[in-house]
């Protein structure tokens, strides 16, 4: 029994020691934040897990969202409420004319709790790029290579900025969530994402094809580090967390320790209440502005909310721009969607001047014209009550 007991021992050291030896150690945090919780993959919930994060701080000038003529009288069916019971919502936040007009949560969720955007953070990212793009710094049509030089031979000289935005890089990352060594459980879990990003080249004819990978993101953020001194956080603190009014911090995941130049985890780890998560939402829908000040330049927003088959001849994807998703209702309202794992959700719709959060812990798989079916019903929901 003793020597039975060793060897169970001895065999579970070894696994430790190779994990780290072999760079995988990052496996042992994963377990604990997702299947030691009883869940298959990262959670919305996980910001406590989160070892080194950076700061957005909450606006010196903060900007409660005003209560509009439906505030107290806008509910929810019982169809919509056992909807949210059943994908396991955190919070469902509607807001039109700049007003709330309805807000619910669940899961012992309010309007202080802060969930993690997962690739929400794309679009927060491509904003990002955007304020460079207004300052000066940073040319869409121009080729990575100008500002990220590993990518001036081969295919790579010719993948453009723009191409990047748009998941048209024809690099193989992998978006894998499920597979504990695949790059994107390495890039959500493991330090030194930068080190993790380096070999990868363009493999095909850049711009021919959409495929949506985080790595695509993490290439826009190292450029950004590239063109201007300081982070992820401070562009986003800077150029909007504070103008827009947000109410409470927000917290942004990064590699490593800030002391030793760790970045954003650029595709994903953006932490926020969602009544701030939907300022994002109107500053899109208002063009790149917030009460009358533009924040980022209106030209860019107008880009990045253009499906990719009006910009480029070469690909046929009508459902995404930079870094964002894009759709029509069944009656034709065009929206454009941040969208993350589980179903978050910041939509806007610019013809009913509408904003809807989503927050949550579960969706349906099912798709409709590439976009989750629960984007559709989530927008229906909020028409409703209007």
């Amino acid at each position: 029994m003793r020597n039975a007991v060793r060897i169970v021992v001895g065999s579970l050291l070894a696994v430790v020691a190779l994990s780290y030896l072999t760079n995988h150690d990052y496996l042992w945090g994963g377990i604990r934040e997702t299947w030691l919780r009883g869940w298959e993959n990262a959670q919305i919930d996980d910001l406590d897990f989160r070892e080194h994060v950076r700061t957005i701080p909450a606006s010196s000038r903060p900007q409660p969202w005003p209560e509009g003529p439906l505030w107290g009288k806008a509910v929810l069916s019982e169809k919509a409420t056992a909807w949210h019971e059943e994908n396991k919502s955190a919070s469902f936040l509607v807001i039109q004319d700049g007003s709330l007009v309805h807000e619910s949560y669940f899961r012992g969720h309010d309007a202080t709790t802060l969930t993690n955007s997962f690739s929400m953070a794309k679009s927060i990212t491509a904003i990002a790029v955007g304020i460079a793009v207004g300052q000066g710094l940073v040319d869409e049509q121009a080729p990575l290579a100008t500002y990220i030089p590993r990518f001036v031979e081969g295919m790579g000289a010719g993948l453009t900025v723009q191409e990047v935005l748009h998941m048209r890089s024809h690099i193989p990352f992998g978006e894998s969530y499920k597979d504990p060594f695949g790059f994107q459980a390495k890039a959500y879990y493991r330090d030194d994402n930068r080190t993790l990003l380096e070999p990868y080249r363009v493999t095909g004819e850049p711009g021919t094809s959409f495929e949506y990978q985080g790595g695509n993101t993490m290439l826009l953020a190292e450029m950004l580090d590239a063109v201007r001194e300081g982070n992820l956080s401070r562009d986003i603190a800077n150029g909007l967390w504070e103008q827009m009014g947000a109410e409470h911090d927000a917290f942004w995941g990064l590699d490593g320790d800030p002391e030793e130049d760790a970045v954003e985890r650029a595709f994903a780890q953006y932490y926020a209440t969602t009544r701030d998560y939907a300022r994002f939402g109107q500053m899109l829908l208002d063009s790149g502005a917030w009460k009358g000040q533009q924040l980022l330049d209106k030209a860019f927003v107008t880009r990045m909310i253009t499906p990719q088959n009006a910009l480029a001849e070469e690909v046929d994807a009508d459902f995404y721009g930079y870094q964002i998703w894009l759709g029509r209702t069944d009656d034709g309202l065009a929206f454009s969607m941040m969208e993350g794992l589980r179903g978050q959700m910041v939509i806007s719709v610019p013809d009913l001047d509408l904003v809807v959060v989503r927050t949550g812990y579960a969706r349906s798989k099912e798709k409709k014209r590439h976009l989750p079916v629960a984007t559709y019903e989530v927008i229906e929901m909020a028409r409703a009550i209007l």
